[in-house]
């Protein structure tokens, strides 16, 4: 059932891919058209169970779903407060404004990323993010593996689903 449980994270990973992908920013069109193409690809994410953080320049958020403030241990209110670099590890600040810079340079990303929560507990996540949504607005969509526990009490019991 590991296997199921892989696959099933993949299958999310992929659809985050497709929406994140889904936003291209050339330039050149009316503010109105890029709006509405911002919003339809952040109604797609909101579908996925992934958590949305969405950022400006300077690494302010300026929105962020339920699921991050559940994956973060701040409300909606306090991560609106917050930057990248708030939930970013003490240890890792120099890579993450390296990796910040090359974001905001190559347009999109993805990888793993370590994020603090307010305990000050360390998760580990997969994210996908794509600068210039809107100018100088960026997003970005984090998952957290499947915990071994959860897959081994999965495997015992037989269940592909995961409860959350």
């Amino acid at each position: 059932m590991a296997a199921t449980a892989r696959s099933s994270t993949l299958h999310v990973l992929a659809r985050l891919r497709r929406a994140l992908d889904a936003i291209d920013w050339r330039g050149g069109r009316f503010e109105i058209a890029q709006r509405a193409r911002a919003q339809a690809v952040l109604d797609t994410l909101t579908g996925i169970p992934a958590a949305i953080l969405v950022a400006n320049d300077r690494g302010r958020y300026i929105d962020a779903n339920a699921r991050a403030a559940a994956l973060t241990g701040y409300s909606r209110e306090e991560l609106l407060k917050l930057s990248v670099w708030d939930l970013t590890p003490p240890l890792r600040q120099g890579l993450g404004r390296r990796l910040w810079r090359e974001f905001l340079q190559r347009g999109r990303m993805s990888g793993e990323y370590r994020l603090r929560r307010k305990s000050g507990r360390i998760v580990k996540t997969h994210y996908f993010a794509s600068a210039n949504v809107l100018r100088g607005i960026h997003v970005s969509a984090l998952i957290t593996p499947v915990p071994a526990a959860r897959r081994a009490r999965s495997r015992r019991t037989g269940s592909s689903r995961h409860r959350r």
